[in-house]
């Protein structure tokens, strides 16, 4: 009996080391539809841009209404109209809005750049919202 227990035993380890089969990747479609935000409606906090926390010692809340983005302050031009169906993203910042003159931080003005570049919106592992496009970035968190 000893006998038939040391041949199965380095039989069980060899099944052990064989590889598994990895289940199917999901197509790109898949994945950009289930990673995709229904809608980007809310009130965020701008974690990121392009890539790096937010500096200067400021914090940034981003605004999300059924047409608008903006952040304040808005009267400084950071105000757009948005587009947005299914992770497919554009923005405009209307021309014929007057803007006041008023001193604003560097971040913010990083902020606009990303957001006047933006084409996508997607899910972050973190439950985030990552706007991407035009080799920008800006990522968001619910607030």
């Amino acid at each position: 009996m000893r006998c038939y227990l040391l041949l199965l035993a380095p039989a069980a380890l060899l099944a052990a080391c064989q590889p598994v089969e990895a289940p199917a990747a999901p197509s790109s479609t898949e994945t950009a539809q289930a990673e995709a935000p229904a809608s980007l409606i809310g009130e965020y906090r701008v974690a990121g841009i392009d890539g790096t926390e937010v500096g200067g010692n400021i914090g940034i809340g981003l605004s999300v209404t059924e047409t608008n983005i903006f952040f304040e302050p808005r009267c400084a031009g950071f105000d757009w109209t948005y587009t947005y169906d299914s992770g497919a993203l554009t923005t405009e910042r209307p021309a014929d809005r007057p803007v006041c003159k008023i001193a604003v931080h560097s971040e913010q003005q990083r902020l606009a750049i990303a957001l006047d570049a933006v084409t996508r919106a997607e899910r972050t592992p973190a439950n985030g919202i990552e706007l991407t496009g035009g080799g920008h970035s800006v990522t968001l968190f619910s607030q």
